[in-house]
């Protein structure tokens, strides 16, 4: 027999801050997101390029000049 207390159901933690709310969704989003067919175009390249994550306006590696890029379009 299972007994349920309902003082265990109640949250026992402070609420959680805006910020760690929308930083939470986006994580939530970026994971059920991926797609490893998204190609997405970099500020510093002409084409684009494979990224199963990049959503517009993330910092991703360049590797042909070695820096850090901004994704300016994403294609699913």
């Amino acid at each position: 027999m299972v007994r349920i207390v309902n003082q265990s159901l109640t949250a026992t933690h402070a609420p959680i801050s805006d910020a760690d709310a929308r930083r939470a969704a986006r994580r939530l989003a970026r994971t059920a997101a991926r797609n490893p067919l998204r190609r997405v175009r970099v500020d510093c390249e002409p084409h684009a390029v494979r990224d199963p994550l990049a959503t517009l306006g993330d910092r991703v590696w360049c590797d042909r000049h070695a820096d850090w890029a901004t994704v300016v379009e994403v294609t699913e």
